[in-house]
Parts: structure tokens; C-alpha cells; sequence
């Protein structure tokens, strides 16, 4: 009697599974504030809320990660690409996706209100990351 095997691609497809599952965490960024930062692709990215999470919160992860994950100078402009809604990329209530390029036919005048609610709000990089301030004493 033969004993039973698993075919080897099965055994390959379960372990890349496996360790895609491991390493799938560990693309995520913690911003200066605390909050959870995953990449979308080389321009974008979305900060998950937590409960009380308010505008500032988002635009201070999305301002950090702007300049310190990905390098942006500080007059770049960072877009947001999808507003505040059910997260894509973990499973949570609330995130914001931004990007670092302008979301096509969206309105890219200045608010008067600091939100997450309207695609295409947008401020600099160095505006964003000042949202940090208050909260850490960062200079820089």
C-alpha cells in the first residue's frame, strides 16, 4: 500500500500562502502618531482609523509617511484618493486612502474645512506632517 501524499504543488501553493499571510503585517507603517499606514502601490497609501481618529490624525499619518517612507519633498502635494470609508487593505471600519498624484476629474481647490470626506482635498507634504506637532514635539 502506497501511503498518502500531498502533491508538491499543493504543498507550494499552501506554503507561499502561508508566508504571504506572515508577511503580509509587516508592509504595514506606524506613523509618528500611532496609526497604521499600508501601501497601495509606489503613490499611494491608506491610513487606518481608530475609534476617535479624527481629520488631523489622518492627514499627520499621511504627511509622515509622505516624507519619511517615501521620501516626498515637502511642497509635494498629497491627494486624497478615496475618502473615509471601510478599509482595503486590513479589516477595519474606517481609512483614508491618499496619493501623491491628483485623482482624476476630482476638484482640487483648497477647503476652507480640514476633512476626509471630499477626494481630491489636498495639502502639502510639509502641511500634513505639521499636523504631527502638537502631538510629538517633532522638529524637522
Amino acid at each position: 500500500m502506497k501511503p498518502n501524499r500531498i502533491p508538491y504543488r499543493a504543498c507550494t501553493l499552501v506554503l507561499a500562502g502561508a508566508i504571504a499571510a506572515i508577511a503580509a503585517p509587516s508592509m504595514a507603517w506606524r506613523a509618528t502618531n500611532n496609526h497604521t499606514v499600508n501601501p497601495l502601490s509606489a503613490t499611494s497609501f491608506e491610513v487606518i482609523g481608530r475609534g476617535g481618529i479624527s481629520s488631523i490624525d489622518y492627514w499627520c499619518a499621511a504627511g509622515d509617511y509622505a516624507r519619511r517612507a517615501l521620501g516626498a519633498p515637502l511642497d509635494q502635494r498629497i491627494y486624497i484618493s478615496r475618502a473615509r470609508g471601510e478599509a482595503e487593505t486590513e479589516n477595519a471600519k474606517s481609512a483614508v486612502q491618499f496619493s501623491l498624484e491628483p485623482p482624476v476629474g476630482s476638484d482640487l481647490r483648497p477647503a476652507f474645512l480640514l476633512t476626509v470626506t471630499r477626494i481630491g482635498d489636498n495639502l502639502s507634504a510639509w502641511a500634513a506632517w505639521n499636523y504631527c506637532l502638537p502631538q510629538t514635539g517633532a522638529e524637522g
